[in-house]
């Protein structure tokens, strides 16, 4: 149990204890010195002054119900204000006013209903025990030769007040304290909550994230690998010169693979970004397409337009879907020739990737996969649409269509655009770099 729980606990014990103790000792002790002073009131009073007889050990034991009755104020707030009022009028009846030992208990009764009940019905047994109180001792000031005639209503309604309403303001004030505070605490652990929710959100999607960019790597160039080496297993022993060829093109892929990887884990290892390469944008296309015609595609390009700049991310978007695509060509479909067109319009930047029927039979481009969500993902990001599906010719045809970029969301943008792509991915750069 921590300091604060344990020093919580021993408040909540001695407000228990402590009110029933001092209503107690007070009743008791203000009882014997009433008693005590009526015995010898004589000698100070005028001639014809008298104070009415009270019968002291019912005045005690009427006082010790209501030290007993607040034990329980905590559960029966209502209830134990109803016994201390009753007492408190029965006392002020038989003294006929004169006899207050039965206020404390009723002001912490008073107290405690606005402190712990809620609702009008509090409010209202409040109001009740109040105005019967009012009444009782207006009705007993009426014989006390110590208040003036035609004051004993305004007396007794301001000891109604001293003795229900002030403690019932001061109890609504350290409700509305403890209410606030409660609210502030919930309002904090909310916030805490939504802070750890929103930073598990963020773990996911760097995870899907990486889980891309490792997919866009290994499907882009292991594929190729396990391609050419089979290709320079079949050729090794007729065609010893072409299977060198491919096993060179085997190793620079690896090579390719492995820097990709590296910098791609290493995303996760660090927040240095010093070293980061440019983000792949469409320009880069033509280098991507170079390398896998040298793996052996059959790769026709169509450029048409001038160029339009389209922002990082969507340029990352175009790029990786042209990579993508061809990567599920010379999976899927070995041997058939490719054809990669870039159309660019004010309107659109339009880019597509187009396989002819398969070599074999039976062989088609999946509907699924992380590529093909990767696609989209990009795709639903940048605002643009991509079609995905079979030609007439039995072939495969994946299609991106790119907006223009606003002005405005680029311009706000675009820095940390380009600083989230490039750390994204930097095998462009490295490709290059391996190929000089």
């Amino acid at each position: 149990m921590s300091n604060d729980e344990s020093q919580g606990r021993d408040l909540s014990r001695l407000w228990r204890v402590a009110p029933v103790v001092l209503v107690a000792v007070m009743g008791v002790a203000g009882t014997l010195a009433d008693a005590y002073l009526r015995s010898d009131a004589g000698r100070y009073l005028a001639e014809g002054e008298t104070l009415p007889p009270v019968p002291s050990a019912l005045a005690v034991v009427l006082v010790l119900v209501q030290a007993v009755a607040l034990w329980w104020r905590g559960r029966f707030p209502i209830a134990v204000l109803l016994v201390a009022t009753a007492v408190d009028v029965a006392l002020l009846v038989v003294s006929d006013g004169t006899l207050g030992v039965g206020t404390p208990a009723v002001v912490v009764a008073a107290y405690t209903v606005c402190r712990r009940a809620r609702g009008a019905s509090a409010y209202s047994w409040l109001a009740g025990a109040a105005l019967v109180s009012t009444i009782v001792a207006w009705r007993s000031y009426v014989t006390d030769t110590t208040v003036p005639d035609g004051w004993e209503l305004l007396f007794a309604a301001l000891r109604a007040a001293l003795v229900f309403a002030v403690p019932a303001l001061v109890g609504e004030l350290v409700a509305s304290r403890a209410r606030t505070v409660l609210a502030l605490r919930e309002r904090a652990e909310a916030a805490e909550r939504e802070r750890e929710r929103s930073a598990h959100d963020a773990v996911q999607a760097e995870r899907s994230l990486m889980a891309r960019e490792l997919h866009d790597i290994a499907a882009h160039h292991l594929s190729g690998i396990i391609i050419g080496a089979q290709a320079a297993g079949a050729l090794v022993a007729t065609e010893p010169d072409r299977a060198h060829d491919y096993m060179r093109t085997v190793a620079r892929d690896a090579q390719h693979t492995l820097a990709n990887l590296r910098q791609t884990v290493g995303l996760l290892r660090s927040d240095d970004r010093g070293d980061l390469a440019p983000a792949p944008s469409i320009a880069q296309i033509p280098q991507l397409v170079a390398g896998l015609r040298d793996a052996g595609m059959r790769i026709h390009e169509e450029w048409t337009g001038d160029p339009v700049p389209l922002g990082p991310i969507a340029e990352s978007a175009a790029y990786r879907m042209v990579q993508e695509s061809l990567a599920n060509a010379r999976q899927h479909a070995p041997g058939a020739a490719c054809t990669v067109r870039v159309d660019r319009a004010a309107a659109a930047t339009t880019i597509s990737v187009t396989n002819v029927r398969p070599v074999t039979r039976g062989v088609s481009v999946p509907l699924g996969g992380h590529g093909l969500i990767g696609m989209r993902e990009r795709a639903a990001l940048t605002g643009a649409e991509l079609s995905v599906g079979p030609t007439p010719d039995g072939g495969w045809r994946t299609e991106l269509r790119l907006p223009p970029p606003d002005p405005a969301a680029d311009a706000s943008d675009t820095d940390a655009s380009a600083t989230d792509a490039s750390a994204t991915d930097a095998s462009a750069a490295e490709e290059e770099k391996s190929d000089r």
